[in-house]
């Protein structure tokens, strides 16, 4: 069959929750591309980066400082387990799979329902990039050459 290719799909978040579960530099990352396109951003996690409580603090973002619990997924729409634990991701990642909820699981490419896109966006075009979870680095690359085009647009 050889190697699974995803499909790019954009659909509108903006009034959508999505739960992200974990605090640290992944889930950053993460919840700051989603910003603009998200209408509610949740994250669960005991601790989480100085961004991320900035952007709770500014009421960017809902912050539960806990860990992840299963009523958190009521609702979701789309949820991001990076919680640094491969148990608990597992766990999330079993439950949306129950619920219907589409998941990206970062300790697990082989679990995900998609991978999260480099995103290069200028007003209302928006570009993805992805290397199939193998290659983060090109699509990285891919993705800033994508940002300098836009710049000189």
């Amino acid at each position: 069959m050889g190697e699974k290719l995803f499909f790019p799909l954009f659909f509108d978040l903006s009034e959508k929750t999505v739960l992200v579960a974990g605090g640290g530099p992944i889930a950053e990352r993460r919840v700051k591309a989603l910003l603009p396109f998200a209408g509610h951003i949740i994250v669960t996690a005991p601790e989480c980066t100085d961004a991320l409580a900035r952007l709770a603090a500014e009421g960017k973002i809902e912050r539960r400082a806990r860990r992840f619990e299963p009523a958190d997924l009521d609702g979701a729409a789309l949820v991001l387990a990076a919680t640094g634990d491969t148990g608990a991701d597992g766990e999330i990642r079993r439950l949306c799979s129950e619920r219907g909820i589409l998941a990206n699981i970062a300790s697990d490419k082989d679990q995900c329902d998609f991978y999260f896109p480099g995103v290069a966006r200028k007003g209302p075009l928006v570009a993805g990039v992805t290397a199939g979870g193998t290659d983060h680095k090109k699509a990285r690359e891919l993705t800033e050459k994508i940002r300098e085009l836009l710049k000189n647009e």
